[in-house]
């Protein structure tokens, strides 16, 4: 039988927990395929990815920053989710043929809908939710949270460093607000989440939040977050590894045709290598 290859691309993959994740199920489904990772220099995007996909046994491609943008002019058909978010982050090989998706949306609903649900906490009408920064991530966190109700959609508030236009489909916010004014909203906040690499709370000088709320990092190492630390009564912690974990599934069946699920020894492997 012939081994199926697969890859995670980006600038900065050499971290990437992608390739223990996907192992680990393959191993798990006696499946014959490889999973690594390829670091593509910017400059070097379109070269080096016309080489990659011309590689025999190529199932699929997991795309990291900053090349999601950028893989859509490569697909020969993407679906609804990436048209909207404008973003991929899984390519799929079949005859001959690039799909691209994004899954990015799938990770933080399941991640978010699956503490929340444990905690049986329900968004009240004038509660906010929080999202700091509008890269590639938030735009996918975006989209499912306006597909999760009229509560959510509504009463969601983007906060960046600079001002940019938000055009997600049923978002009703048309721009990113200063990082400068979310302290004024803090208080009114439900679900507080962070897509940037730092922890901006620390930045802006807003001292320790009291407040029972729920938080989101998509930062995922450490596991414990600056961020998360920031606040000292916590109602819901999403981890960022659980929406890796959560976003790689539908990659995982759309190669191979099997649903994964996480299990004790993957979470032992990936919860011993964010510890490091």
């Amino acid at each position: 039988m012939t081994k199926k290859k697969a890859y995670v691309i980006g600038t900065n993959v050499e971290k990437s927990l992608s390739p223990l994740i996907f192992n680990h199920w393959f191993k798990k489904y006696k499946i014959n395929a490889s999973y690594e990772f390829k670091k593509i220099k910017e400059k070097n995007f379109n070269k080096e990815i016309k080489n990659i996909l011309k590689e025999k046994n190529l199932c699929g491609l997991n795309v990291t920053i900053p090349f999601k943008e950028k893989i859509l002019e490569k697909m020969d058909k993407i679906d609804g989710p990436s048209k909207a978010i404008k973003a991929v982050n899984c390519v799929t090989v079949k005859n001959n043929k690039l799909y691209g998706s994004n899954t990015d949306w799938l990770g933080f609903k399941e991640a978010l809908l699956s503490e929340i649900n444990k905690k049986n906490t329900n968004i009240k009408k004038k509660e906010k939710v929080i999202l700091i920064g509008y890269g590639g991530a938030s735009k996918a966190i975006l989209y499912s949270l306006a597909l999760m109700g009229v509560g959510w959609k509504k009463n969601t508030l983007i906060f960046n460093r600079s001002k940019k236009k938000i055009n997600i489909p049923l978002i009703p916010q048309k721009t990113t607000l200063p990082l400068e004014r979310l302290q004024n909203h803090l208080k009114e906040a439900f679900l507080v989440i962070n897509t940037t690499p730092k922890n901006v709370l620390t930045d802006l000088k807003i001292k320790k939040i009291k407040k029972e709320v729920a938080v989101c990092d998509i930062v995922y190492k450490p596991k414990e977050t600056k961020f998360f630390k920031h606040f000292q009564n916590p109602s819901v912690k999403i981890y960022g590894i659980n929406m890796l974990i959560n976003q790689a599934k539908p990659c995982f069946y759309n190669w191979f045709g099997v649903e994964p699920s996480e299990d004790k020894a993957l979470i032992k492997k990936l919860i011993k290598e964010i510890s490091k």
